[in-house]
Formats: structure tokens, C-alpha cells, sequence
């Protein structure tokens, strides 16, 4: 017995198992001839093109990871090391690095306050070179403040050159005009005390941080009785530790 065929030509049985294989292949075999082609064409370029467009989103993706205006390229431009220092080679700035007095008078004269505190961001032998010379400045009670903040933040051996500057500064005699900035010079007093109270640091620093808290107290910039005593040595010698400030 034949079997029937269906309406595209087909035995019935063939057609039924297509249909079931591919879904897209049953719905074109149930068109008309006429307009089964088209669809048929249709579909195979979205078989043929959808590959090349995933294609092309992965490359945009990898470009634009690897642009340099990417996050990850910028973080590893602003890592690159910073050039060296001019000052290094300047010569007055190599020779006030010695222990010449004059020499750091001459570099404070020329740098004043705020070129000395701008050194401070090289570090190393150009940041104590500045803190060496900024007792020297004419201006330098500009620099107690931004100093005493400083001193705040730092820890172990960096501590001790920033409590000399500030002793240095605050011992000096006093100037016969304005005060440059009294905010500064009262914040600064008050870091003192609270550094000279620390007993987790060294004795040396506490006691240079006393001496500089009992200058600015002379100024009225702080009450002495917060000042702590426990380091003044009993007898002659009392009040020598940590009380002469360099005097420019």
C-alpha cells in the first residue's frame, strides 16, 4: 500500500520526522513553494551573520579594555616615578645641606617659608635640608602649622627633624610686628602639648616637643600648666633637657 504524500510533495512519514527534528525546517516545509524560499534565505543569513556580530562585540569589548583612557591604563600612568628633583643639583640647595649656618640663612632667604615647605614634598636629604633651614625664614612662623600637622601624621625617626624645625621656630626671639598667622601658631601649640603628653614616644622627642609647647606658651599661645613636667630633671640641671631651641 503507498503511502499518501503530504502538501510539498513529500511522503507523510518523512515530513513528520522533519518536523519534529527542526522546527524552523517544519514551518518552511508548510509554506507555499513560493514563499518558502524566501523565509529559507532569510534564515540562513542570520545563521551565517550572528557568529560574525558576536564576533565583532568581543573585539570592541577587548579594544576598549586596552584603550589608554581605560581605569587600569590610567592607574598605571599615574604610577610611572616621578622625575628627580631639581633641587638636587641646585647649588644652594647643596650646600645649605651641610651644618653652615650661613648657608641655610642664605637658601631660607631665598625660598622663604613656602618654597621650604614645598621642598618637603621631595623628601629625603631635600626635606631635612628645608626643615634645617625654615628657622632661618623671615616668614617662618608661616610654617608652624602646616610643621605640627606634620609632626601629627609622622612616626619614628621622621618625627624628630619636624619637632627640631618646630623648636627651632618657636624659640626664636620675638619680632616687633604682626603675628603672619596666629591660627596656625595656636594649632600648632595645641599638637605640642598633645605630642609632649604621648608617653609611647621616645623621650628625646617628647622632651623637644615640650621645650618647642613652653616656647609658644611665652607667646600666651598656650597654658603652661598643660604642659607636662615629668622629664625637667630635679637639681642644677634642671630645665636643660630638650630646652634650648637653635637660635638662627
Amino acid at each position: 500500500m503507498r503511502r499518501g504524500r503530504g502538501r510539498a510533495g513529500l511522503p507523510r512519514g518523512r515530513a513528520g520526522a522533519r518536523a519534529s527534528a527542526c522546527p524552523r525546517a517544519a514551518l518552511v516545509a508548510s509554506l507555499s513553494p513560493r514563499l518558502a524560499r524566501p523565509v529559507l534565505v532569510a534564515s540562513l543569513a542570520l545563521v551565517v551573520l550572528a557568529p560574525l556580530a558576536c564576533r565583532r562585540e568581543r573585539a570592541t569589548s577587548t579594544s576598549a579594555t586596552s584603550s589608554p583612557s581605560s581605569p587600569a591604563a590610567s592607574a598605571s600612568l599615574s604610577a610611572a616615578p616621578r622625575p628627580p628633583s631639581p633641587r638636587l643639583t641646585d647649588p644652594r640647595w647643596r650646600l645649605a645641606a651641610g651644618d653652615d649656618p650661613l648657608e641655610r640663612a642664605r637658601l631660607a632667604e631665598a625660598e622663604g617659608a613656602a618654597g621650604l615647605l614645598a621642598a618637603l614634598e621631595d623628601g629625603g636629604g631635600i626635606a631635612l635640608t628645608a626643615l634645617g633651614a625654615l628657622p632661618y625664614a623671615d616668614d617662618a612662623d608661616l610654617a608652624l602649622g602646616p610643621l605640627a600637622e606634620r609632626a601629627r601624621a609622622a612616626s619614628g625617626p621622621s618625627l624628630t627633624p619636624l619637632l627640631e624645625a618646630l623648636l627651632g621656630i618657636a624659640g626664636r626671639p620675638p619680632r616687633p610686628r604682626e603675628p603672619l598667622d596666629p591660627d596656625g601658631a595656636r594649632a600648632a601649640a595645641a599638637a605640642l602639648v598633645e605630642l609632649s603628653r604621648r608617653r609611647d614616644l621616645p623621650a628625646e622627642q617628647r622632651a623637644l616637643a615640650i621645650s618647642a609647647a613652653r616656647a609658644l606658651a611665652e607667646r600666651g599661645l598656650v597654658d603652661p600648666r598643660d604642659i607636662p613636667a615629668d622629664l625637667d630633671l630635679e637639681g642644677p640641671d634642671a630645665g636643660s633637657v630638650g630646652s634650648q631651641a637653635p637660635r638662627p
